[in-house]
């Protein structure tokens, strides 16, 4: 029997193009009994330990690791030398002595100098031959046949050519490789029954508390004093006692303590954190110690979508905190548990259908237009072999060889792992040294679990999820201004309700979209449940309910909740069903399922597991039957929750999240300066965010002050009015200088500024924008009389003289339009005065992008600016374009086609043009089809 010994698979990454599935695959159709996999790390072994077990094909884990710069191969021989072989992949310092028990070495003979030292090591040694003539030079008996495999089928190996060409950043060379996985080499059957590896799944593997269940009880009986008083209502006695019996029967009190200490560390250490997130929102526990900010049964909130008997699974309970906070948390925990204790999760990226494409294409040196076109025709939710079935890729490869080469060797190359990186808030935390379990690399500061986070649970470690939401340092930002809790904000302000009825909700969590603004016109908030059930049906899917929802909230249609029974269930979403705890409870009412039951139920049918949901069916019905439904009735109702399943929300979820966006439409409705103040520090370098903040803000009324060079700094701040920062002008070094110069005292005028900042920053080109955008304007001199007597004021300041400082020629200043483009040039925005309002005026027009609604099927015109534009070839042979067009605070689609666009084909971005057309509303979105446009500006 021959085992191949030596496979790299696509965990050495860029080096292999065996990826372990298909390796474990192929043994099992060519009946090979045995399978080894040697990378330079052990990230991929749990993942080939659980393939090969699924398969009944023994495997043989392995380790390619430099011993003093020579290359060696280590083999586990059972567990223990599993975990040794785990510590040598983690440590630094590799100790070889320390981990050499129940290993087996084998040296290549290129490396046979060091035989003797490895012989003092390991009792175990082999040297390895790849061919005839290293055979015949190795004296020892204790030689076998061993030849690196990086690919399953020879005609693979050309591949390896552009992974070699992509790991090294160059154009594609050729070498003849030899590399593949042969059937029938010298027979090696020996090392089968020298190998025997189990790894069992560990139990309590996380930090314990000493008497866990009652210190947990404890915090939550402490915890529910403090929600409620003394005066606590009898269903949360009832419903803690369940949680905590249904926690401590599953073995995770001290998960719940864990998470419940972390938690408790940020809000003491002015760390925001989010109110809750996921299904662990239902749970009355998490809430009392106030790891949740919701309380569950005052939004009918189910503990068993989160926890249950019924459904053993881990328990999951997410956490938001600011985003740039987040690693404090980490660290705490770090140093609480220990540096080997605590680790983050890694995570690899692949050569998926675009980044395959380019990178290949790179080593090719095919045009990147070409590479772009040709992705714009694949459907990227597919693999590239489901696309080449398509009839217009295949028409297009057909007229380009080189084209077809690059498809065919991608095809090969697509998923294969291209580099490592960090799973974005996952984190294992153990009461032991991780390398006990999982291999760790060193990741900065934090050590990472070289076991992704679909492995780790086989092993019996929990990932908890510490999440960065950008949100959170804005609210975070706003709240470290103003004297307010969180906890005191009134759930039912109208001034609040206002800014989402009148969509003014950019910046608001989750609310923000165009396609949600449309929404929220037609929608009328007026409490805060209608919030959490916009952002729930407000996704593919549910999304087609949103018209039906809308007419039953406002009385134009009839709410029909099927059955009086279900009216307490489906009453509050106008008989739509949204959440899955809907779907749960109708289960619990009909057919007397408990909710663990409900839960799988619900499970089933949202992952369509069609053996469960048939033999359900049938067990609905009866159970229903027997509370006094009707056959016709039972069913109809099981195939409409079978129907919403497919994308019901959980409420829990929807219901924390939306509590985010009313806290963050409060902090925008009653301050509304120091909400658009951070707001817009939190964009700073991106025009398009900068614009459509300022021109909301400007809508509300809200005061932007002009730049001055004594107040101005290099962020937004508040001072009657919002002080625009420097920054957007000239660069941080530029205001770094002219921040530190301003302690020795205020500039007095444009002479004094240029006599202390560093004139190799301030050239004229500089000091021009500066003055263009009003820098200077406090020093009461126009600004083109500034821009005309900059040579003066240069040669005088650079003369370093006391004598009287020179007269300026006085100039009149520019007009309007001249300062107002010149300051879009620079700013990329207007501020103070857009020309569209005066080019409308102009032109006679009224109609704005905002009214646009209005006038559906009806042609129009506007007078806009042009802020992107995208040129595209029609099938025959013909150009037109889609354009984004905006005015004063609103923006919308148009589309150009050729006879328009002919007209005027040389339009570019920043372009103020009139524009003739009709509005249509294209799936659920207006957009404007242009039939005629005259460039204004």
């Amino acid at each position: 029997m021959y085992i191949p010994l030596n496979i790299r698979t696509d965990y050495s990454l860029l080096h292999s193009m065996i990826k372990i599935k298909d390796l474990v695959m192929f043994a099992k159709e060519n009946n090979i009994k045995a399978l080894t996999i040697t990378d330079d790390n052990m990230f991929g072994a749990m993942e080939f330990y659980l393939e090969c077990t699924k398969n009944n094909i023994k495997p043989i884990i392995g380790l390619n690791i430099l011993y003093k710069k020579e290359e060696i191969i280590l083999y586990a021989r059972n567990y223990e030398g599993y975990i040794n072989l785990l510590k040598l992949s983690s440590s630094e310092d590799k100790d070889f002595k320390k981990y050499s028990s129940n290993i087996l070495c084998i040296l290549p003979c290129k490396s046979r100098s060091i035989y003797k030292e490895l012989k003092e090591i390991y009792s175990d040694l082999y040297i390895s031959y790849e061919n005839d003539e290293e055979k015949e030079k190795i004296k020892s008996n204790n030689k076998l046949y061993m030849k690196e495999i990086r690919a399953l089928k020879k005609e693979d190996l050309i591949c390896i050519n552009y992974l070699d060409a992509i790991k090294e950043s160059r154009f594609v060379s050729f070498k003849n490789y030899d590399e593949y996985l042969k059937l029938d080499m010298e027979d090696n059957s020996f090392i089968y029954d020298l190998i025997d590896i189990k790894i069992e799944k560990h139990n309590n593997l996380l930090p314990q508390f000493e008497n866990s269940f009652n210190l947990l009880k404890e915090k939550c009986k402490e915890g529910l004093r403090k929600r409620f008083g003394d005066s606590v209502g009898s269903k949360y006695i009832e419903r803690l006692k369940y949680e905590l019996n249904t926690i401590n029967e599953m073995g995770f009190n001290d998960y719940f303590l864990i998470v419940s200490d972390y938690v408790k560390f940020a809000k003491e250490n002015d760390i925001l954190v989010g109110p809750g997130r996921g299904s662990a929102v239902g749970s009355l526990v998490a809430y009392t110690l106030e790891i949740t900010e919701i309380d569950p049964l005052k939004y009918g909130l189910l503990f068993e979508r989160f926890l249950n008997k019924k459904r053993i699974t881990m328990p999951d309970i997410d956490i938001d905190f600011d985003a740039e906070k987040r690693d404090k948390v980490i660290n705490y925990c770090k140093n609480k548990y220990g540096e080997k204790k605590v680790a983050g999760i890694i995570t690899f990226a692949t050569l998926g259908i675009k980044s395959v494409l380019k990178d290949v294409g790179k080593t090719m040196d095919i045009n990147s237009s070409e590479i772009d076109y040709l992705i714009k025709l694949l459907d990227t939710n597919k693999d590239l072999k489901y696309n080449l079935k398509l009839d217009k890729i295949k028409n297009h490869l057909s007229k380009n060889n080189d084209l077809k080469k690059l498809y065919d060797i991608c095809i090969k190359l697509e998923g294969i792992k291209k580099l490592s990186s960090v799973n974005a808030s996952g984190v294992i935390i153990c009461n032991e040294d991780l390398d006990n379990f999982v291999p760790l690399v060193k990741h900065g500061d934090l050590y990472l679990s070289g076991y992704t986070m679909n492995y780790l649970e086989d092993i019996g470690l929990l990932k908890m999820d510490f999440l960065g939401l950008k949100n959170l340092i804005t609210l975070s930002s706003i709240l470290s201004e103003i004297n307010i809790n969180l906890k005191d904000i009134p759930l039912n302000d109208k001034e609040t309700f206002e800014i989402f009825n009148k969509s003014n909700t950019l910046g608001i969590f989750q609310f923000e979209t165009d396609g949600m603004m449309n929404v929220l016109k037609k929608y009328k908030i007026n409490k805060f449940e209608d919030i959490y059930n916009l952002s729930a049906i407000f996704r593919p899917g549910p999304k087609e309910n949103i018209d039906t929802f809308i007419k039953r909230k406002i009385g134009r249609e009839k709410i029909d909740c099927y059955d009086k029974s279900l009216e307490p269930i489906l009453n509050s979403t106008y008989g739509i069903i949204v959440y899955q705890e809907q779907i749960m409870m109708i289960a619990n009412t009909m057919a007397s399922y408990s909710l663990g039951e409900a839960d799988i139920l619900r499970r089933a049918m949202s992952k369509k597991k069609e053996d469960i949901l048939i033999n359900e069916k049938d067990n609905f019905v009866k159970r229903s039957i027997q509370n006094g439904y009707s056959e016709e009735f039972s069913l109809k109702i099981y195939d409409l929750i079978l129907k919403f399943a497919e994308y019901g929300f959980n409420k829990s979820h929807s219901v924390a999240y939306a509590l985010i966006s009313y806290q963050m439409a409060y902090l925008k409705a009653h301050y509304k300066e120091v909400f658009y103040k951070n707001l817009l520090n939190s964009c700073i370098g991106s025009i398009s965010s900068t614009n459509e903040y300022i021109k909301e803000a400007k809508k509300l009324d809200v005061k932007f002050n002009s730049f001055d060079i004594n107040i101005s700094d290099f962020k937004y701040s508040v001072n009657n009015g919002i002080n625009l920062p420097l920054t957007l002008v000239i660069n941080y070094g530029a205001c770094k200088n002219i921040i530190e110069e301003r302690k020795n005292g205020k500039f007095k005028d444009i002479y004094d500024f240029l006599g202390r900042v560093d004139l190799k920053i301030f050239n004229k080109e500089l000091i021009s924008k500066m003055i263009m955008v009003g820098c200077f304007d406090l020093f009461g001199i126009n600004k083109k009389t500034l821009i005309e007597n900059l040579d003066i004021i240069y040669n005088y300041v650079e003369l370093d003289s006391d004598v009287m400082k020179p007269n300026l020629i006085e100039y009149e200043e520019y007009n309007k339009k001249e300062l107002t483009l010149k300051e879009y040039e620079i700013l990329g925005f207007y501020l103070n005065n857009n020309p569209i309002t005066e080019y409308r005026k102009e032109n006679n027009i009224r109609i704005t992008l905002s009214n646009v609604s209005s006038y559906i099927s009806i042609v129009i015109d506007l007078v806009v600016f042009i802020s992107d534009k995208k040129e595209i070839i029609t099938k025959d042979n013909k150009k037109m374009c889609f354009i984004t067009l905006n005015d004063d605070f609103t923006n919308l689609e148009g589309v150009v086609f050729n006879n328009a666009y002919i007209e005027l084909p040389d339009i570019k971005v920043n372009d103020i043009v009139k524009v003739r057309g009709r509005i249509e509303s294209r799936n659920g979105k207006l957009q404007i089809i242009v039939n005629k446009m005259e460039l204004l500006s």
